[in-house]
């Protein structure tokens, strides 16, 4: 039996990001080919503390882990001198040593974080290691604890490019960071065709697509009538949604049909002012109610790296997509996909209306949506891929 030890540092028992949707699909599938996985992650921030017992029973009741470690970045501050010379001024020094000063990528490891993960590798051996971001790709430093595993670095997005912006931000340092963290790995895998193809030209380890899954049991109706809501507009409030959120509500939202019936879901609805006439869900566990009723979705994002998931989910119910350019990013095809895109507020609001309006076009792209998830985020097309990855 395969044994794998999966790192990944969010909390996956609060699943409301894309990303975690990610980790959950790959749990899945260890367990479905038998693997044996042990889960490492962080433990959770104060005042999500008293969930770490229900996330350590999701992922063991479910079988989705054999053993879960939940490792801490920092140690107890009962002693401030203490903390300081034994915490504080080692972690600056690993730091200053081991990442470049101008790059940008943040520097989320610590020492104590990675001594704690070091403990878990001298109590075990296993097949593969899997650790999720780049940020992370220096737990694996201490080549003896590896013992044979074939490592690997789920990358989720290419980095760089979330810190362009940044002040003093020096392309050519951060980029190499990037690669030198990566080139650790026996093998990287991307999330995107654009991904793989950059990590390929400059990667010296072994770069494989993995995308994301649309795994929809159901079938999917692509008829537009009968729905509850005209538009379904699903984010996080990370600033990238923010700031997509207020272009949409400032410049789109005034030119659509007053009756128009709109349903936000996530805790963007937290930034959204109360004068909007909309269906607000700050939580959905089960998103595919809403879809279902749902006619079209939106993805009015302006910056943002990486493949969009709930635009991956939409087209998987059959929604046509009303999007920015950025939302169509990770998508193998930019056109025939299922997306209406503009950057335009005009446009995008008759982007909107068109197809409300004209049941072809509806119709059209729903079926476009839907050849495109059959054609490259099917379960068969990623579990093909990672058959490959794991033998």
């Amino acid at each position: 039996m395969k044994k794998i030890l999966y790192f990944f540092p969010d909390n996956v028992g609060v699943q409301t990001a894309g990303n975690k949707a990610r980790a959950i699909q790959l749990l899945k599938f260890f367990k479905e080919r038998g693997y044996q996985v042990d889960f490492v992650s962080l433990k959770h921030e104060t005042a999500d503390s008293e969930t770490e017992q229900d996330t350590i029973d999701f992922l063991t009741g479910n079988k989705l882990a054999q053993r879960v470690y939940l490792l801490p970045r920092k140690p107890h501050k009962n002693n401030y001198i203490v903390y300081f010379f034994k915490y504080k001024l080692w972690n600056l020094f690993y730091y200053w040593f081991n990442y470049p000063a101008k790059s940008k990528i943040p520097t989320f490891l610590t020492i104590h974080l990675k001594h704690a993960f070091n403990n878990v590798l001298k109590n075990d051996t296993y097949n593969y290691i899997i650790i999720s971001y780049v940020q992370c790709a220096d737990l694996i430093s201490n080549k003896r604890l590896l013992k044979g595993a074939k490592t690997i670095i789920d990358t989720h997005d290419l980095i760089t490019a979330q810190f362009k912006d940044k002040r003093h931000f020096n392309l050519g340092v951060t980029f190499q960071d990037e690669i030198d963290r990566l080139s650790k790995f026996d093998e990287v895998w991307a999330i995107s065709y654009e991904e793989q193809y950059i990590f390929a030209q400059f990667c010296r380890s072994q770069v494989r697509l993995v995308p994301l899954m649309a795994d929809i049991d159901h079938s999917i109706s692509s008829s537009a009538s009968i729905k509850k809501y005209d538009l379904i507009y699903v984010a996080s409030d990370n600033v990238h949604n923010k700031r997509s959120a207020d272009w949409f509500f400032e410049k789109v939202y005034p030119l659509l049909p007053n009756d128009i019936n709109i349903c936000v879901i996530g805790l963007i609805n937290k930034t959204i002012p109360e004068q909007y006439k909309i269906k607000r869900v700050l939580y959905a566990a089960e998103l595919g109610e809403y879809y279902r009723n749902a006619k079209i979705a939106l993805c009015p994002m302006l910056t943002g790296t990486g493949v969009k998931v709930k635009v991956v989910e939409a087209l998987a119910y059959g929604l046509p997509v009303v999007c920015t350019a950025r939302g169509t990013d990770g998508l193998p095809n930019k056109e025939f996909n299922g997306c209406l895109v503009s950057d335009d507020a005009t446009e995008f609001a008759n982007n909107i209306i068109k197809l409300l309006n004209n049941k072809d076009l509806y119709i059209s792209q729903s079926a476009l949506a839907k050849q495109l998830i059959n054609v490259a985020f099917s379960k068969n097309v990623l579990y093909e891929k990672l058959d490959r990855a794991f033998n």
